[in-house]
């Protein structure tokens, strides 16, 4: 078993010469270099051997002092001592050029995804310190560059507080729309049919995503306290106004501002699962104000009892059912 234990040693350190060889060589593809990250990671020996080379590298010293050939005096252990740190050397120099290679080789930028579940809420500090807050069941995916920094919405809503960086700009994908910042604050809902854009700080550029050549994207700029829908009917911008309360979900808070009862029910479904209905037309027409808690379903139905006169039944069935109090 020890003997096989050392020729694996051994392979791992005739394997990593042979990785060194092929990048140092002027041909090495993307490929290669994707295949040398995963040979370091696919076996915990790989790992060992670079450790255990470079963990011998200060006591390699000692080779200044030793000969060339083991003298014939030397008892047989300390000839082959003498033997094995001199190959060692040689192997422990070949990693470490290796480890200095490999970060300036380059290698395909990495994605990391970010989700919510219905009604949760989660604060997320990117790579250059700047935050995104992904509201109730949505979806990123991050992308960092040396050139740019990149997110994709891929569902739901968030909103950005980007560091400023004039030399690699923050991109946001949403649909068919593209929000580019340097510096500044700004909110994005995805929804089935439109995109929102909403600016709380600073300046941001909108533009199409164009698949081809043959149509020049559109392109607007905004600024603070400004809103911009975009959907296939094509672009409306909001006069400026403040949208603190349309954005206090970061929060966990609801501002309803005479809200209409569909509205609110829409809402209250984007944050729980369970499905309202308003089976009394008598009350679809009714509105309401005030701050609501988005984590407390159960006060906002009690909200509506005593505000509306609207009494909420649950149904075997989970749903919730809105129908005109009894007096």
């Amino acid at each position: 078993m020890e003997a096989q234990g050392n020729r694996q040693y051994e392979q791992a350190c005739d394997a990593a010469l042979g990785w060194i060889a092929r990048l140092r060589s002027d041909d090495v593809s993307a490929t290669d270099r994707q295949s040398f990250a995963l040979w370091l990671g696919e076996n915990a020996s790989h790992r060992t051997a670079m450790d255990q080379m470079l963990d011998m590298w200060d006591d390699l010293g000692v080779l200044q002092v030793l000969p060339e050939q083991a003298p014939a005096e030397l008892p047989r252990e300390a000839a082959n001592a003498s033997r094995w740190y001199t190959g060692a050397a040689a192997i422990a120099a070949s990693i470490m050029l290796a480890l200095f290679l490999y970060p300036q080789l380059g290698t395909d930028p990495v994605s990391t995804e970010y989700r919510t579940a219905v009604g949760e809420r989660l604060s997320i500090e990117l790579p250059d310190n700047s935050t995104v807050v992904l509201n109730t069941d949505s979806s990123i995916s991050v992308t960092y560059t040396d050139e740019q920094r990149h997110i994709d919405l891929r569902r739901g809503e968030a909103w950005f507080q980007v560091n400023p960086n004039k030399e690699r700009p923050f991109h946001v994908d949403a649909g068919e729309t593209r929000v580019t910042a340097v510096g500044t604050a700004f909110n994005v809902y995805l929804q089935q049919d439109a995109t929102a854009i909403t600016v709380t700080e600073g300046v941001v550029r909108v533009s199409e995503i164009v698949e081809t050549g043959s149509h020049k994207p559109a392109s607007k700029i905004l600024s603070v306290n400004q809103q911009l829908r975009t959907s296939s009917d094509g672009w409306a911008l909001s006069p400026p106004t403040d949208f603190s309360a349309r954005l206090a979900w970061r929060q966990g808070e609801l501002v309803a501002d005479e809200m209409l009862l569909v509205d609110l029910v829409a809402e209250l479904e984007r944050y729980h699962n369970t499905n309202y209905l308003i089976a009394d037309p008598s009350i679809a027409g009714l509105s309401i104000s005030g701050v609501l808690q988005l984590d407390e379903p159960e006060a906002i139905l009690k909200a509506l009892e005593v505000s509306l006169g609207v009494q909420a039944d649950t149904l075997e069935s989970g749903t919730v059912r809105l129908l005109k109090a009894e007096q």
